[in-house]
């Protein structure tokens, strides 16, 4: 019945594009009607592939790139490009769900392991990545003809951004399993810690760094300096901290329409943030972890994120995977397969040394790493900058970045939720299960996942 729905809504859509083909119609009507399509068709699409065991958004991006202008052409890159105030609203409520998971009272005996995981684990995928890249440099086209400081400009933050990640796709298939346990808990920890280490590096190596090698074009506009960077964190905690206090608030005095106030409220934290210079997803961390820690509010305010993420999820890797340019990999593939086998095999090592090192569990040493292989937003976000910033280099640096992150988005979030039914912390996991995914087989299912139960109740 699904397969038959599917087909009808792509002739529907077919028929839709043919009729703007031939009267042009205003933006935003092609992109609500993108949005409708993308929703109906996500949604159906990752229920079938969740009957194969591979998590729902792993479809959601499939429909993406199926439907987006790279393949058949029924969400062109004008839409996709007016979204971005969905990616945005969808980080948010992301930050908000990674702040809300952290519970202080299982964090914090652990937090020196997790930033000596943290540490450790960065240090080794970089040095891993990049003293690999630069002695292979001769095997890599890319690099052909270039200075050598040029390519040790480029190896450096190659090998830097392989330290970075998705929290959206971490956090997703979180929810969709959900997960929890020490393992769960460790990599939320170490994924809110990371996102600020990459940033902070990042803005070291491009602003002190790579000028003294000859790559003076990255000191930019779009380059933020490494003050700055400090300070906007440092504003950023004690700011998200008293939006959560007015979120405790709202649930205590009011407590009305929880979906609807998570939403404004993500909206509201972007405007702020903005105007006031200020790093949004760090904000909403905060916030969340406030609410969650330090009031009785964090059962409310964890049903209001479930009933308001689900969508905006679902739209969110859907317009992700539209977003990506397969023709990146027809150009690049081998050297993408090189990067992303170097990426991987480090994000092994690093994660079993740090977790070696401060004495974490077997679990953790064994599939730990497997919650780190998905990158989107920080990725991007930084391959954009060096784009912009390194003319000629940066834009194969770039393509080069959004080859990998086209295959990291399709098999992440499969081998994390493997990693997590492995380990038993997954909900309805059991040891005949173990190789199948979160759901049950035969009539005795798992509880349906967050994701999903907030989908139906919208």
């Amino acid at each position: 019945m699904r397969a038959v729905l599917v087909g009808l809504l792509f002739v529907l859509m077919l028929g839709v594009r043919e009729f703007h083909v031939h009267f042009p119609g205003d933006l935003g009507s092609r992109a609500a009607t993108a949005i409708g399509f993308l929703w109906l068709f996500g949604f159906l699409l990752g229920e079938m592939i969740s009957r194969l065991s591979v998590p729902r958004i792993t479809g959601y991006l499939l429909a993406g790139v199926v439907c987006g202008p790279f393949l058949l052409g029924l969400v062109d890159r004008e839409v996709v490009s007016h979204m971005a105030i969905v990616d945005r609203l969808a980080l948010s409520l992301i930050a908000f769900t990674a702040g809300a998971e952290l519970r202080f009272e299982r964090l914090r005996a652990r937090i020196g392991a997790l930033l000596g995981v943290t540490g450790i684990q960065t240090a080794v995928v970089f040095a891993l990545c990049a003293g690999a890249l630069w002695s292979l440099q001769g095997a890599v086209p890319l690099f052909e003809g270039q200075a050598s400081g040029t390519v040790l400009a480029a190896v450096l933050l190659l090998g830097l951004i392989a330290t970075a990640k998705s929290p959206a796709t971490t956090v997703a298939v979180i929810v969709e399993c959900r997960a929890r346990g020490p393992m769960t808990d460790a990599i939320l920890g170490i994924t809110v810690i990371k996102d600020i280490v990459v940033l902070i590096c990042f803005s070291l190596l491009v602003s002190l760094v790579l000028p003294a090698l000859g790559a003076a074009a990255l000191r930019g506009p779009g380059v933020p300096s490494a003050g700055v960077v400090l300070v906007e964190v440092l504003l950023s905690l004690p700011a998200g901290a008293l939006f959560g206090l007015i979120m405790i608030a709202y649930f205590r005095l009011v407590g009305r329409q929880k979906a609807l106030f998570v939403v404004a409220a993500a909206f509201l934290l972007l405007s702020l943030s903005d105007a006031f210079g200020l790093d949004p997803l760090l904000c909403a961390v905060v916030a969340g972890f406030a609410v969650s820690n330090f009031s009785g509010q964090g059962r409310v305010f964890t049903e209001g994120l479930e009933r308001a993420a689900g969508p905006v999820f679902l739209v969110f890797f859907c317009l992700a995977g539209a977003a990506l340019d397969l023709s990146v990999l027809a150009g690049l593939w081998p050297v993408v397969l090189l990067y992303l086998a170097l990426r991987t095999g480090s994000m092994f090592i690093g994660t079993w040394l740090g977790a070696l090192a401060v004495g974490e569990s077997e679990e953790f040493r064994r599939y730990g790493f497997t919650g780190f292989l998905g990158q989107a937003g920080v990725s991007l976000g930084l391959a954009t900058l060096v784009r912009a910033q390194l003319p000629g280099m940066g834009s194969a640096i770039a393509d080069l970045v959004v080859g990998g992150i086209v295959i990291n988005q399709v098999f992440g979030p499969i081998a994390f939720r493997w990693a997590l039914v492995r380990s038993r912390e997954a909900q309805g996991s059991r040891a005949d299960e173990e190789a199948t995914g979160c759901r049950t087989g035969g009539e005795k299912q798992a509880p349906e996942p967050h994701i999903d139960s907030s989908m139906k109740s919208s």
